[in-house]
């Protein structure tokens, strides 16, 4: 034990030997005889200890009597690994933004989850701003560049000069939902349960809507016609006097209202609804798809557009409205008209992107966002890529890491491939994207499950694993489900062939294909660890990865539990020869096998690393992980 072992040449590892008689019992003091059948590249001396010497393959013979056991040796070329690192992709936030206003003389606000607000000023790029508040922020608007007003869940009201904000006592705890004004001495709040807040330039006041619905947006011409819609197709107009319920065709939720005088008003919301008002009635209008919306401006009455769910955009150009591409699949929850004519967008994992043009003929640029990238893998000849939440992907161009728009994509958590134009995304509801080095395309899939890996292997055969026990296999076709045999879930599959692949995930479960069916391991784990990651160099040197820093070993024969230096969870494997292994996980632990033990890297990573995946044609090692992070790290 082990039955295999791989060594850089000059390094040492004792093989251990356990001899029993015929009847099972443990011979405590067995006379052994090692040889070696290649001692030029590997020698043993009487007690088992081999010494590696020069790059090749090597047989250990133990003999004791007429027993004999085999010990495979590799030996590799000295590797020192990886030396350095580079944050390649620092990412800024991966908080949902729910509210954006631009002040039209070049400043950029964004408000969302965690107290986080974003500010891009002039052409400089986005950053975090410092706020005491850690509730979400919800709404964001301002009269003038320094005189603008946030509001939040818990009643949070803040008021500031674009840099510094102070609390403001709104005299409720309930969710403040938007805020908009026509003035520094008129601006209106609402929120959960009918609030309606009004500032007078002196102090809060509230007054009662007539309804208990979470209003969601507020909009109006002048203060005697104001608009004000939320759940249950809830709409309230304000007269100047009192609030009064207005008559809605449809009970759908509403989440913003935007127009451009009081005989023309919108508002957007569930399954792509889109209401009119024309000064007498409400009347929904034909919409390109029943996707929800949850945003809606415009630069004029015949230049309006509304955003939503997997990056969904409509523009309506005076008769009738069309589905645009912006060049994002985020969920998209804020719009902002800016003063150059452009547009801003906000949404899901800290999504900002610029829309430059008209309809059909707008152009959208991401300009940041950072969700969880869960999964990397790249071809030797061909473009590296990221994939993770929302449908994020990202593309390495250069040095340089950039999103790729994916049209309508679930959260992503696992890719593979087998060449430049062959690589395979999985994810949320049984999705499978397969893009042929030009376009990313839908392939059917049998499962409506989450999957969570793939493994390509050769000839098309491959695997893909995921929630409840799920397998598909493709053989040169379409998905099948296979039999696993557990509901476990999945987390991780690799093969050294398609008839030789192992699966992990949770509760230890460990399986084997072999070519026929699906057989549970015996690993040398409790059952109640989390395994999340499995790959290995060949049949006889196989690993895995899990919680509380487990790493074991397959050496042809058994698994065994190897001594790593963490206890923190371990999430992703890859390596570069028998050698040179790495592993990762939590708070940026990066561990690196040499062949005879584990140790830790010093990393600029603090957070959690999902995904490991390294190219030899550019020697660079990438490790992907929360906030969109990515690090690179070379020799």
């Amino acid at each position: 034990n082990p039955a295999s072992i791989n060594l850089q040449a000059g390094q040492e590892r004792a093989v251990l030997i356990e001899a029993r008689d015929s009847g099972g019992v443990l011979l405590s003091n067995p006379t052994v005889t090692w040889r070696s059948d290649a001692p030029t590249i590997a020698t043993v001396d009487a007690t088992g200890r081999v010494r590696a010497l020069a790059p090749g393959a090597a047989r250990i013979s133990a003999t004791s009597g007429s027993f004999s056991a085999l010990v495979q040796v590799g030996v590799t070329t000295v590797s020192l690994g990886v030396q350095q690192w580079r944050v390649a992709r620092s990412g800024i936030t991966d908080a949902t933004m729910l509210g954006m206003w631009d002040d039209g003389q070049g400043t950029t606000y964004a408000v969302g989850q965690a107290g986080v607000l974003l500010v891009a000023r002039g052409s400089g790029p986005w950053q975090a701003a410092q706020l005491s508040a850690t509730e979400t922020l919800v709404g964001v608007w301002g009269s003038s560049p320094t005189d603008v007003w946030i509001v939040g869940t818990s009643g949070l009201v803040l008021h500031g000069d674009g840099t510094t904000f102070t609390k403001v006592t709104s005299g409720t705890t309930s969710a403040l939902l938007e805020v908009w004004g026509l003035s520094a001495t008129e601006v209106y709040i609402v929120g959960d349960q009918g609030t309606f807040l009004r500032w007078d330039g002196v102090k809060l006041t509230s007054q009662s809507t007539g309804v208990t619905d979470d209003l969601w947006g507020i909009w109006g011409t002048n203060s005697n016609a104001l608009f004000a819609i939320g759940n249950n197709g809830a709409i309230v107009r304000f007269d100047g006097t009192q609030w009064r319920r207005m008559e809605n065709p449809t009970g759908n939720a509403l989440f913003d209202v935007w127009g451009t005088s009081a005989s023309n008003v919108f508002a957007v919301g569930t399954n792509g609804l889109v209401l009119r008002y024309d000064g007498v009635s409400w009347a929904p209008m034909a919409t390109p798809a029943q996707i929800n919306l949850f945003a809606m401006r415009g630069r004029s009455a015949t230049d309006i557009y509304a955003v939503g769910n997997v990056g969904v955009c409509f523009h309506f150009d005076g008769t009738s409205w069309e589905l645009i591409n912006v060049g994002t699949g985020q969920n998209l929850r804020a719009i902002t008209t800016r003063g150059d004519g452009t547009l801003r967008i906000a949404g899901w994992y800290g999504t900002v992107l610029t829309v430059r043009g008209v309809g059909s003929a707008a152009i959208g640029t991401t300009e940041i966002s950072d969700p969880a990238l869960l999964s990397t893998w790249g071809s030797p000849t061909g473009p590296l890529f990221a994939v993770g939440f929302g449908g994020g992907v990202f593309r390495r161009e250069g040095t340089t890491w950039r999103p790729e728009f994916v049209a309508g994509a679930n959260d992503l958590f696992g890719i593979s491939g087998s060449s430049a134009t062959d690589v395979i995304a999985v994810g949320d509801t049984g999705s499978i994207l397969r893009y042929d080095g030009a376009t990313w395309k839908r392939e059917t899939s049998p499962t409506r499950a989450l999957l969570r890996a793939i493994w390509v292997g050769a000839l098309g055969q491959s695997v893909i694993v995921g929630e409840r026990g799920t397998i598909l296999r493709a053989s040169g076709g379409l998905w099948a489900p296979q039999v696993s045999g557990t509901q476990q879930f999945l987390r991780a599959v690799w093969g050294s062939q398609p008839s030789d692949v192992y699966v992990v995930g949770d509760s230890g479960v460990v399986l084997h294909f072999d070519g026929g069916r699906w057989d549970p391991a015996t690993v040398p784990v409790p059952n109640t660890r989390r395994l999340r990651a499995v790959w290995g160099t060949s049949a006889n040197d196989v690993f895995i990865a899990g919680d509380g820093g487990t790493i074991l070993r397959f050496d042809g024969v058994r698994w065994n539990t190897e001594t790593v230096p963490t206890t923190r969870d371990l999430r992703a494997l890859w390596g570069r020869s028998p050698t040179e292994i790495y592993a990762a996980g939590d708070s940026g632990t990066v561990l690196r096998y040499d062949g005879q033990s584990w140790r830790a890297l010093t990393t600029p990573a603090t957070s959690i690393i999902y995904s490991l995946f390294g190219v030899n044609s550019i020697g660079t090692l990438v490790a992907v992980g929360e906030v969109a992070r990515i690090f690179e790290g070379t020799p």
